[in-house]
């Protein structure tokens, strides 16, 4: 079942059995993994099954698979750490199709699943943490209004070196300014 469609461009739903080859394969794929924050030792299928069954079962987290329109697994996001009693969350997202990097695929998603944060679970803060050598989320990050916060220095170690870490956030009344179709109650 589609959670949301954004743009007519790609939909968000739950993740599903069949989405697990495809994650499997972008969670493994090098190139991925140095843009993410997590540390990864590789993933067995049975690793993807138990990290989506985990989400699944976790009241902190919502994630999504990011299928495009013929419902093929291209990534996934979420919004992690859920703390409605403080209205804070952290987002993530993960574009495991290569070839759709730069695409606006990454803009259109983040910007779909904030608004719904903001709007519907009516938080008031979304949180992002980006590695300081992933340029392309920085700039993402930026262009959506997300201000720095704080960099945590050399805190994440990748290929023998560490490396600093960007927090980065929103406020609902931020958001708001950027959208002119919706204002915050």
């Amino acid at each position: 079942m589609i959670f949301l469609l954004i743009d007519n461009v790609v939909q968000l739903r739950r993740p599903e059995p069949e989405d697990i080859e495809a994650m499997y394969d972008y969670r493994n794929d090098p190139r991925i993994v140095a843009t993410m924050g997590m540390t990864s030792r590789g993933f067995a299928r049975a690793d993807v099954a138990e990290w989506i069954d985990s989400h699944r079962k976790n009241r902190d987290d919502l994630v999504w698979t990011i299928a495009d329109l013929n419902d093929r697994c291209i990534g996934h996001c979420g919004l992690y750490k859920i703390n409605p009693r403080n209205g804070v969350a952290v987002i993530g997202i993960c574009i495991g199709d290569v070839g759709l990097w730069g695409k606006g695929i990454g803009t259109t998603v983040i910007d779909g699943v904030v608004t719904y944060a903001f709007q519907q679970m009516n938080l008031r803060k979304i949180k992002a943490e980006v590695l300081a050598t992933n340029i392309s989320a920085r700039k993402l990050f930026d262009k959506l209004g997300f201000k720095t916060e704080a960099i945590l220095r050399e805190y994440k170690y990748r290929n023998g070196q560490y490396l600093d870490f960007h927090v980065l956030s929103v406020f609902r009344n931020e958001w708001a300014q950027r959208c002119e179709q919706w204002q915050p109650e």
